[in-house]
């Protein structure tokens, strides 16, 4: 069975990650979500299966190298790529606000002050991915799943 076009990106975390997942076409964000680092294995592993994605782009901070090495024993090398992490958390803040309109007195903040409501891990799994990809996806507002407290 052919491998699948959606490609997975992963903010690795010790208490909490962020994945996102595009289409197979590689244009739209099909999904994206919090959880746990359990449930993040288990998410990768479904996803494995289900989606048969053709990359992974992983963020390089430092839970990178656990998560790097955890992921080679069943990963293929050449599908996981090392993607910056540099300035992913304050760019997820950014997406954050373009997403979702500020309502708050926050509003009267400049956007470089203001701090989203919940953590923004999913998003930086999507500069992540889209970082690998060297292009912005589509974000449907459906793609975000309830974040997951670790």
């Amino acid at each position: 069975m052919a491998k699948g076009g959606c490609v997975i990106g992963l903010d690795p975390g010790y208490s909490k990650c962020g994945l996102a997942c595009s289409d197979a076409k590689r244009q739209r964000l099909d999904l994206c979500l919090i959880c746990t680092p359990h449930a993040c294995w288990r998410h990768l592993q479904d996803w494995w299966l289900e989606r048969q994605p053709s990359c992974l782009y992983l963020g390089d901070g430092t839970c990178s190298v656990p998560w790097r090495l955890a992921l080679l024993t069943w990963w293929p090398a050449q599908d996981l790529k090392l993607v910056s992490e540099s300035h992913t958390s304050l760019e997820a803040r950014q997406r954050y606000w373009r997403l979702h309109s500020c309502r708050s007195w926050q509003r009267l903040l400049p956007e470089g002050l203001r701090r989203p409501p919940r953590p923004v891990d999913d998003l930086a799994a999507l500069v992540i991915l889209e970082r690998g990809l060297g292009h912005s996806l589509q974000v449907p507002p459906d793609a975000f799943k309830t974040a997951v407290r670790p």
